[in-house]
């Protein structure tokens, strides 16, 4: 069904002469149209704006500043450059006057200032005598003080290097700084000044919190570009035990160019920067393992060969730190109060009792690898599980069992004598080498931990690799039984 309106038609507009609205603007009594009446208490103003650019210098020069209105000023600022001009002797004596009635006139403060930052980009924004005579301003407070320091920095020969330190000095970042003391963002300084964040960021001898705030704020800032630059001389040349000590940092590192995390922009670094990323990555983790090993020797009852044990593996795998790309820590319920608050930069779990013997355990990435690590009771075992997606699903987002992890039918290995030996040439199997630059393992002294990256370590004596044989025999026995316990508990507990 078709609906049709009807037309409206209006009456025509009445048409207003020009000349009425000029009585009007001059408040001619004999027009007919009258504006509207002030408000009680309000006196009409008797100035009326001057075209004559002379007569409002002339007031300046002799401080009948009272007598200028916003309009004027705005018209004095705009044209003062013309004035200067016609007028040479003088035009430095009356920008100087201006300054000084600056001094005390917020508007008119605020309005050189911000046409000044804009004249050093622009270079006509703001007479010429006017920007070489702001030296004249005295500061009134701690505003004035910034905006001062912030012209300064960008007359200097590289300005964007001492704006960024002021930047640091405030811990604000560029837009930060220019907002705060009511000054243009929209300059092409603004942006580049974001290219030397991290570089200033790596001039730092003792990093704080709040130096970290400023350079996570500064990333989130930047262009795309910019800041997979920044990124990069990050990770390449700023040293990667900051990221230990800051969780927030390596937790923005993780999330946005991690490899592991989905659309993430890994793909964008280069291979040095990749690197890079791995050694961040693994300076937090193993910081963890260690601290992890500490604390359990520390607050929980160890025999002296179990603390001993613990020590050991703590010093092996500081020789894998950088090759971590991330950890997950599972603890027994027992070990939650006394371990978990001190645990804060990764993942910890808590472990199913299965009824096992009480263990802690960490899960090591190593990126096509997972290594599975339990630090006590029997078997007390390390395991290697290839990299999947259902397994890493498993071992990093699901609640776990001692038991339901030795169901993983995985590679294991022992810590029985002279382990390490062993155990290094199994993960060289595996294309998992220690640290570049290792030269000697951690833990091991020199004839028995010298490292060669083609042959490993130094192989033992027969004698001891045949104690290390038999003890690897009872130890293959424990094995057997545990697991056999956990397919059983795994097939019951589907």
């Amino acid at each position: 069904m078709n609906i049709q309106f009807r037309k409206i038609h209006l009456p025509p507009l009445p048409k207003v002469n020009a000349n009425v609205l000029m009585q009007l603007a001059e408040n001619n009594e004999n027009s007919s149209l009258k504006p509207p009446s002030l408000p009680v208490g309000v006196p009409k103003s008797k100035i009326v704006s001057r075209s004559n650019l002379d007569e409002i210098i002339q007031d300046i020069e002799n401080g009948r500043i009272k007598n200028i209105t916003v309009l004027e000023w705005i018209y004095c600022l705009y044209n003062k450059d013309k004035w200067d001009a016609k007028n040479p002797d003088k035009s430095i004596s009356t920008s100087e006057a201006i300054w000084k009635v600056a001094e005390q006139n917020l508007w008119l403060k605020q309005r050189l200032f911000w046409n000044l930052v804009l004249h050093l980009e622009f270079d006509n924004t703001v007479a010429s005598s006017l920007a070489s005579s702001y030296n004249i301003f005295f500061p009134q407070d701690s505003l004035d003080r910034g905006r001062l320091a912030i012209i300064k920095a960008l007359k200097t020969k590289y300005p964007i290097n001492d704006f960024i330190k002021l930047c640091w000095s405030e811990l604000l970042t560029p837009s930060q700084l220019l907002i705060k003391y009511q000054l243009p963002t929209k300059i092409s300084l603004t942006e580049a000044s974001y290219d030397y964040v991290v570089p200033q960021f790596s001039t730092s001898d003792n990093i704080n919190p709040q130096q970290i705030k400023w350079l996570l704020n500064s990333l989130k800032q930047m262009s795309r570009e910019q800041q997979v630059k920044a990124v990069e001389y990050l990770l390449t040349q700023v040293n990667q035990h900051i990221g230990a000590e800051y969780p927030e940092l390596i937790n923005w590192l993780r999330q946005h160019y991690g490899s592991a995390v989905a659309n993430s922009r890994w793909n964008e670094l280069s291979s040095e920067a990749k690197a890079g990323m791995r050694k961040w990555l693994g300076a937090v983790s193993y910081q963890d393992f260690r601290k992890l090993v500490q604390f359990i020797i520390e607050r929980l009852y160890l025999e002296e060969w179990e603390q001993r044990r613990l020590r050991n593996r703590s010093k092996f795998w500081s020789n894998y730190s950088d090759r971590f790309e991330r950890i997950r820590i599972l603890l027994p319920s027992s070990s939650v109060d006394v371990l978990g608050n001190h645990l804060n930069h990764q993942d910890v779990g808590i472990l199913i009792d299965d009824g096992s013997d009480t263990t802690e355990v960490c899960i090591f990435d190593f990126g096509d690898w997972f290594v599975i690590e339990f630090f006590r009771g029997n078997g007390s075992e390390s395991s290697m599980v290839k990299k999947e997606p259902v397994i890493e699903q498993l071992l990093f987002h699901s609640q776990l069992s001692v038991k339901r992890l030795r169901c993983l039918g995985s590679e294991i290995h022992d810590h029985e004598v002279c382990w390490q030996y062993s155990c290094e040439k199994w993960l060289r199997q595996k294309n998992i080498f220690p640290n570049e630059g290792i030269k000697c393992f951690q833990g091991l002294s020199f004839d028995i931990g010298k490292y060669h990256p083609e042959i490993g370590l130094p192989k033992p004596s027969a004698q001891i690799l045949q104690k290390r044989k038999y003890k690897v025999e009872r130890w293959k026995q424990d094995i057997i039984r545990l697991e056999r316990e956990a397919q059983i508990y795994c097939i019951r507990n589907k």
